[in-house]
């Protein structure tokens, strides 16, 4: 076992101490803060301590039936992961057509809607360093354990009231590793398309973890401007667009929305 599994595993089994309850009655769901395709994320209070989480709603329905059990056990690898630059998932368990993972409360919010209140042309670079500093060391804790995270972007990094920075929304990641501890490819088209790397875009010979850099990438270039590139068109046209500029063989990033 390498020193960061160890390490999950220490602070997993030190967390026990205090066991989140995994029926949806313990908790009362406040406020949404938070809508997706398939998942909804509200404030709430674990009734039995008066504790303010976050849940993560995610509707089953929306998947295909052989992808649950993997969404099941990702939610379960995920509470066993600990570090501080990434939002730990304290319990999950299935309420009805859906699954619900307990979160922490972030009250800080996400990098994106802290730019759009106070910076809506881009942070200063002291802050985007700060920002990606955080996001890379996550990063390298979740690629070292075998996982990609495959949605990285401003709204995916939030902020705690201390003003820690954590990557968050693992509802799409997934491990990156097969059996016999080789890296494997994945074909899955997952993520949203102003930040996809070109591999995740083409599906034509799979992809690993080097996708999320891609995508801090662009996320360093959304804090940076306020935006991501092409972040003004609908995703079937971001999807176009990447598409013909790679056959033209030029940077994805040359056409900037405005």
């Amino acid at each position: 076992m390498s020193d960061s599994m160890s390490d999950a595993a220490s602070a997993s089994a030190h967390g026990q101490q205090h066991r989140y309850p995994t029926e949806a009655g313990a908790y009362e769901l406040i406020e949404e803060i938070g809508h997706g395709v398939s998942a909804t994320v509200w404030r709430a209070e674990c009734k039995g301590t008066g504790e303010t989480v976050a849940i993560k709603v995610l509707d089953l329905e929306e998947h295909e039936p052989e992808h649950l059990d993997e969404i099941r056990r990702e939610a379960q690898t995920m509470s066993m992961l600990s570090h501080p630059n990434l939002v730990k998932y304290h319990c999950s368990f299935v309420n009805g057509a859906a699954l619900w993972v307990v979160m922490p409360y972030l009250a800080g919010g996400s990098a994106l809607n802290l730019m759009k209140w106070s910076h809506p042309s881009g942070f200063e670079e002291p802050v985007v360093a700060c920002i990606v500093k955080a996001a890379l060391k996550a990063l390298d804790y979740f690629h070292r354990n075998g996982n990609i995270h495959r949605d990285v972007k401003a709204g995916n990094i939030l902020v705690d009231e201390n003003g820690q920075v954590k990557l968050a929304d693992f509802g799409v990641s997934a491990s990156c590793w097969g059996s016999g501890g080789r890296p494997r490819s994945h074909q899955t088209f997952v993520g949203t398309p102003c930040w996809m790397a070109p591999e995740v875009m083409e599906q034509e010979h799979g992809y690993d973890f080097h996708a999320d850099i891609w995508s801090l990438g662009i996320t360093i270039l959304e804090l940076c401007h306020g935006h991501a590139p092409f972040s003004k068109y609908p995703p079937m046209k971001v999807l176009l667009m990447r598409s013909e500029e790679r056959r033209e063989g030029k940077e994805c990033t040359s056409r900037w929305s405005t």
